[in-house]
Order: structure tokens, then C-alpha cells, then sequence
């Protein structure tokens, strides 16, 4: 057994010889290789990173649009009655609309004067917003509560008692500008060029009547 260990302990150096030489030989190789570029693997990526940093500076950039939503809790009303206050107060200035709700005399216009007035202060102090309009407003139905009718002769029916909820959706309103604009521009309409006179006491009167139609 001595000497077939000794037989083998020169492959044994050979072995750890190769072994040091492949490892110093791929460290060189890792050295001299070329540096890579971070994103792609080609030389038609190289621009991609530089082109994405400059999208987020764009993106930051950008001026964000302001907008606080709000939702009512569900209260005694029906949602098609609702919705009629709600299409009144859509795309109005929120002090317009809550004008509007304070001399309406639905009863739900109470309810949606308080959540108006309760949304514009959150939204002035969350999210510092001025100059806000009521961008979007819509109904959404709450609990349809059943109970029963009683009719004659020992007979009933079933009644509903409706919930229903309102949301806004405020944003901050854009300036418009003050250039004077044709009301009358639609499908050719123009101001008209001459205006109303008096009848000239010279002119003939056509196809006169036996009575005045004034």
C-alpha cells in the first residue's frame, strides 16, 4: 500500500499544478475582458438608461392634477330623486353649488349642502386645493329595507324603504381666458349684422290686415 501511495503522489501534484494554472489563468481572462454595459447586452441598448432617467425627469417635471374625492354615508332617499341634485350641482364651482343646495327645496338638498361644505374643507387642508369645482357627481343605491303593507280584508303587500349615497369629485378649475367668443358658432350661425329699427313711415306696407297682430 506504501508504495502504490507513493505511485500516485506525483499525479497528485500534477493535478493541483493544472489546477493553480486554469485559476490564474481565468482570473487574467476575467481581468482583460471589456466592461460591460449595465442595461442590454448589445451596443443598441447603451442609450436605454439614459433615455429612461430622462422620462422620470420629465415625469417630475410634470404639473400633477389636483382632485379629492369624497362619499356621503347612505341616508333616507331614493337614488332617482338624488340624482336630479346631483346633475344640478355637476361642473359647478363648489360655492355655486352650495348655493344651489341651500335655497333648494328637496329634502336630501340639506344633506348635500353639509357633505359639500365638509369636503371642501378636507380637501383645502389635505390636499391645500383651491378654486375647486365640483368635476364629477354620482349616485350610488344603499339598503332597500322591506317591510310589509297591510291592505284590507286581511291582505298585505311589501314596501321598500330606499338608502342612497352621493359622491364629488373635486378639481382644481383651469383658468379661461377673457378673449370674447361667438356664442352663435354652430352649424354656421353668426351675429347678425343689422339690427332692429323703427318702421319708416315712407315704406309701403305688403298684404296689410284689417287688424293689428302686435
Amino acid at each position: 500500500l506504501a508504495s502504490a501511495l507513493k505511485a500516485l503522489q506525483p499525479f497528485k501534484q500534477v493535478n493541483t499544478k493544472n489546477s493553480q494554472f486554469s485559476f490564474s489563468t481565468s482570473t487574467l481572462k476575467r481581468a482583460e475582458e471589456p466592461a460591460r454595459p449595465q442595461i442590454g447586452a448589445s451596443s443598441l441598448f447603451e442609450n436605454v438608461q439614459v433615455e429612461a432617467e430622462e422620462k422620470l425627469a420629465e415625469k417630475d417635471h410634470k404639473i400633477v392634477e389636483k382632485e379629492y374625492q369624497f362619499s356621503s354615508a347612505n341616508f333616507k332617499t331614493s337614488p332617482r330623486k338624488l340624482n336630479m341634485l346631483a346633475r344640478q350641482i355637476r361642473n359647478l364651482p363648489v360655492e355655486e353649488a352650495i348655493r344651489q343646495m341651500e335655497f333648494s327645496d328637496k329634502r336630501s338638498a340639506k344633506k348635500i349642502l353639509h357633505n359639500l361644505a365638509f369636503a371642501r374643507k378636507n380637501a383645502a387642508d389635505q390636499k391645500g386645493m383651491e378654486n375647486m369645482v365640483v368635476s364629477q357627481a354620482w349616485v350610488g343605491k344603499g339598503r332597500y329595507n322591506r317591510r310589509v303593507r297591510f291592505h284590507g280584508r286581511g291582505q298585505f303587500g311589501v314596501m321598500h324603504h330606499k338608502e342612497a349615497h352621493i359622491k364629488f369629485l373635486f378639481k382644481e378649475a383651469t383658468e379661461k381666458s377673457t378673449e370674447k367668443t361667438d356664442r352663435r358658432n354652430i352649424r354656421g350661425w353668426t351675429d347678425p349684422s343689422k339690427t332692429w329699427t323703427s318702421l319708416k313711415e315712407n315704406k309701403p306696407i305688403y298684404n296689410a290686415k284689417a287688424f293689428y297682430n302686435w
